[in-house]
């Protein structure tokens, strides 16, 4: 009996070795996603997950980066695909120095090239720009007929009405914050007319009517909350932070079908696969603005707004 068991054990093992597949579980296509550690990033993170698990992948999702130890896992291949900013990548990663008139296309397109010699490729960007904006209440735009930031530079040049601006002590002060963006647009704010605070606090004040203009982010959900006018950066002073997925060249050529599924996700955003304008910017924004608000407003779980996001564009079935 115990010889006929080890000659039929052998039997099956010889099988196993000589035919394909034969005892072995069916290859899984396993991925890493990668996202920084705010709202928007854990929605983004989720939206990629929830959609390459929907088109067979098994997707584990690593939270709660920095944007350097991000970086660094993908540059390990400890990572396969995240969701980052052309700015940063521009800036931090490739080391270059920003100069303000390159616009959105612009800075994507030259990330995209050099990207490509990292061993990484851009795919199409989110034209949704969180960077720094100043913003109002409609009530203000409209008396004034300020839409842009260019509008909004005529009025302080006029001086016939005192505009309160708030901005953040580092803003006032960072060669590339107000002080430059006075000189690009020829404004200049009264120093009288002019509050600083530590950060968060010029929404706060805008939120009181202490102010007219604030200094905010481009995707932040108390603009969405309050329907707040964020003012189009029409000259491109701002470094563009367009939010983009990037994958390794490796996993794109093992699975090149990633490209189309992930630029489809992308294409349910205002210009998403096409040329920036600021008007697709600032709707990008308004966009981002409400889906954070979904998490920091009214509370709700990022997986949940991602997955109510995938299913109403039809990517997903409920």
């Amino acid at each position: 009996m115990r010889r006929l068991i080890v000659t039929t054990l052998a039997v099956v093992l010889t099988l196993a070795l000589l035919l394909p597949g034969a005892g072995c579980a069916p290859a899984e296509r396993g991925l890493t996603i990668g996202n920084k550690n705010f709202t928007e990033q854990y929605i983004i993170g989720e939206m990629m997950k929830q959609l390459l698990e929907d088109r067979g992948f098994t997707v584990e999702l690593v939270a709660d980066l920095s944007s350097m130890v991000l970086r660094e896992g993908m540059e390990a291949g400890d990572i396969d695909i995240c969701a980052d900013y052309t700015g940063t990548a521009w800036m931090v990663h490739l080391g270059h120095v920003y100069e303000p008139g390159v616009d959105n296309n612009e800075l994507y397109d030259l990330v995209k090239d050099e990207e490509e010699g990292e061993g990484f490729v851009w795919l199409d960007p989110i034209w949704n720009n969180n960077t720094y904006v100043l913003v109002s209440w409609p009530e203000f735009v409209e008396e004034h007929d300020a839409e842009s930031l260019s509008d909004l530079a005529a009025l302080y040049q006029a001086g016939e009405v005192e505009v309160i601006t708030f901005v953040g002590f580092e803003f006032s002060t960072r060669p590339d914050g107000l002080p430059a963006l006075q000189e690009f647009y020829d404004f200049e704010v009264d120093e009288a007319s002019l509050m600083t605070g530590a950060p968060g606090a010029s929404l706060l004040g805008l939120e009181n009517y202490q102010c007219d203009v604030a200094m905010a982010f481009g995707t932040d959900a108390i603009i969405a909350k309050y329907s707040w006018h964020a003012y189009l950066d029409d000259l491109s002073f701002f470094p563009p932070y367009d939010l983009a997925p990037y994958v390794s060249q490796d996993i794109l050529d093992e699975y090149p079908e990633i490209e189309g599924i992930l630029n489809e996700l992308v294409a349910t955003f205002p210009g998403g696969g096409g040329l920036a304008t600021p008007e697709i910017v600032g709707q990008g924004q308004a966009a981002w603005q409400a889906l954070n608000a979904k998490v920091d407003i009214d509370m709700m779980e990022p997986e949940d707004v991602a997955r109510g996001y995938l299913v109403e564009k039809g990517l997903i079935e409920e």
